[in-house]
């Protein structure tokens, strides 16, 4: 079905689609805090302001709003990341936009990091439900800026690399960066943090000096 566009949605539409994005908020709070497995529909309906019964009226099971929150997330941050990636003059413009939408979103939902570190985690030991989806969406991010590294590579602005591999390790980089700052903490800025990275990673990609590609 074609979602409706915002002019010709109707009321109840409106409605529908603003308590899930609370039921949602609420719900990625919870199982940061607590991980998916303390995690509880009333508790959750305790963060919403509702009542349990509230919630599964939109989703059926803990298991369902979980995939929603998850999924919902990583949607935001690869939409962003192809706006901005889509903007890049450059490679390195384009680098530094991968390492700046994934830094600044995670900085700015901390409890949805904290989601996403606790399903790699459940992966890691087999109790995760969504690998599949999870794998397919952290591909499709890989791949926004895997496309960017292969036509640089073409035209010389980036060294000979493997693509894939190369877009794999800024990815690693990135969250790396991420979790120090939000599970250690950090006496720098996020934009001093990013600036640091995309050197980083720029340097290792670009063409040796003095050799014309």
């Amino acid at each position: 079905m074609t979602p409706s566009s915002p002019s010709n949605r109707s009321k109840e539409e409106v409605v529908a689609e603003f308590r899930r994005q609370s039921l949602l908020d609420a719900a990625c709070k919870v199982f940061g805090e607590k991980g998916f497995d303390a995690a509880t529909m009333d508790a959750i309906a305790e963060a919403a302001g509702v009542a349990k019964g509230t919630i599964y009226l939109y989703y059926p099971s803990k298991q369902v709003v979980y995939e929603a929150v998850f999924a919902a997330g990583m949607t935001t941050i690869e939409d962003q990341l192809t706006d901005q990636i889509a903007k890049a003059a450059t490679a390195r413009e384009a680098i530094g936009a991968f390492v700046r939408v994934r830094g600044e979103y995670f900085e700015q939902h901390p409890e949805f990091f904290r989601v996403y570190v606790g399903e790699v985690a459940r992966q890691l030991i087999g109790l995760s439900t969504t690998r599949d989806a999870s794998r397919v969406a952290t591909d499709r991010q890989i791949k926004v800026l895997q496309h960017v590294i292969e036509k640089a590579v073409g035209t010389g602005e980036v060294r000979a690399v493997d693509p894939a591999a190369a877009a794999l390790v800024v990815f690693d980089l990135s969250k790396g960066q991420i979790g120090r700052r939000l599970l250690h903490g950090s006496t720098t800025t996020v934009e001093s943090d990013i600036a640091f990275l995309t050197d980083l990673i720029w340097s290792g990609l670009q063409p040796a000096r003095g050799i014309t590609p």
